[in-house]
């Protein structure tokens, strides 16, 4: 069966997000079960064909999304001329398609969805000051407009994800969080997606990673992108009352640098101002190449991830594999990978009192730290084994017809 995956990100050009991610665990897993399988990403810097451990990488050259979408299609047309492929598939954000499926409508296209820009631009602009909401409403009344800013009211029909996904023939969703948000918010049918989770096949780093019976390094580590929208925000007030509590215990924060929740302030920059005081326990490491990762989560007993939503968390996943204690966000996808109380806690990442409340439970109960470590890396093996998840992709994907 001959699939194309039509997406801007993928690695290592432009995949160090979740899409690109996805796209590269489902595509090497397909083409190990007699698959053709064809990938048309965005790249900074090259425009060529790739052989990828059998799968095929059309690079496209382009500045952006935007300028991907048009690009894609001349390539994408010349190559399904030559041999036509069965279905393609997309991610919600950005529309990465759009312009195929007007070309080809004929063509089934299936989008997978991950985060709609409305969702995380939502949440991004919930963690941000009353001052700087209040200071854009009244800069666009001296302009002589009228503009709610951040409490304007939200118009599905004039929004990019939500028209493109009326293109969609299938939608699939890789939790029940995502599907849940995309009923509620968007009015879709419930039976019209379907939920089949993400491929995770974790390499044998993170499965090395021994499990400490006693606690070692006394060290929480979050590992992840630096926004507001991982949660960081109340993340930092618990982490600045666990500090305090118990000066001997240390916060490692693994990624690159986004827009923290003041106007013109990063995210690092920001959590560096608020953790003054505990500098001496902190440490901010940049970005790293994925291999090296698990060696810089591994002396950590605890791992953190109080996003304010996600719609599956390969971080997650990662650190379930790792055999870390997890703290994770009951909001989202993290709800599916763990079971609260056996192999990680669930908190409100809104509220950085019932963070800090976990935190300090599994500092403190020793006996449950170690069981939640223990229980996530069995839980991500067994209830979340690559294996099932390909099999219900295996399946989907036959149920398309070669495409006329």
């Amino acid at each position: 069966m001959r699939i194309a995956f039509i997406t801007y990100e993928f690695p290592p050009d432009t995949g160090k997000g979740g899409i690109g991610t996805y796209v590269k665990q489902i595509a090497s897993a397909l083409i190990n079960h007699d698959f053709d399988i064809h990938v048309f990403a965005g790249s900074p810097y090259r425009t060529e064909l790739e052989n990828m451990n059998g799968i095929r990488v059309h690079w496209i050259k382009c500045i952006d999304v935007a300028d991907y979408k048009n690009k894609v299609v001349d390539f994408f047309v010349e190559e399904h001329t030559n041999q036509a492929f069965d279905c393609m598939e997309s991610p919600e954000i950005g529309g990465n398609a759009w312009m195929i499926k007007k070309v080809l409508p004929n063509l089934p296209l299936i989008v997978r969805l991950h985060a709609p820009d409305y969702l995380v631009e939502s949440l991004k602009k919930s963690r941000v000051p009353l001052l700087a909401k209040l200071r854009f409403f009244f800069g666009a009344l001296r302009r002589f407009k009228w503009d709610l800013g951040y409490w304007r009211k939200y118009n599905k029909e004039i929004d990019p994800d939500f028209q493109f996904i009326q293109l969609a023939d299938y939608i699939t969703a890789p939790s029940a969080s995502m599907k849940n948000w995309a009923v509620n918010n968007w009015g879709i049918l419930p039976s019209r997606i379907d939920i089949i989770p993400n491929i995770f096949s974790p390499s044998i780093k993170w499965l090395q990673i021994p499990i400490d019976q006693e606690i070692k390094y006394k060290r929480i580590v979050f590992f992840g992108r630096l926004n507001v929208l991982k949660g960081l925000v109340n993340a930092t007030m618990a982490i600045k009352k666990i500090l305090n509590e118990f000066p001997d215990w240390k916060f490692r924060v693994i990624g690159d640098d986004g827009m923290g929740p003041s106007v013109g302030s990063s995210m690092k920059a920001w959590m560096q101002e608020e953790l003054k005081p505990f500098l001496n326990q902190v440490e901010f490491i940049d970005g790293m190449p994925y291999e090296d990762l698990p060696n810089a989560v591994a002396p950590s007993e605890i791992v953190i991830l109080p996003s304010l939503f996600e719609s599956f968390s390969y971080t997650c996943a990662e650190a379930m594999a790792a055999g870390k204690a997890i703290i994770g966000s009951k909001n989202g996808g993290m709800a599916d990978l763990l079971e609260n109380e056996s192999s990680g806690l669930l908190v409100n990442p809104f509220n950085h009192q019932e963070l800090y409340a976990a935190i300090k439970k599994t500092i403190l109960n020793n006996d449950l730290r170690f069981q939640m470590s223990n229980q996530a890396r069995a839980r991500i093996l067994t209830e979340f084994d690559s294996s099932n998840s390909i099999q219900q992709f295996i399946s989907y994907y036959h149920s398309f017809k070669i495409a006329s």
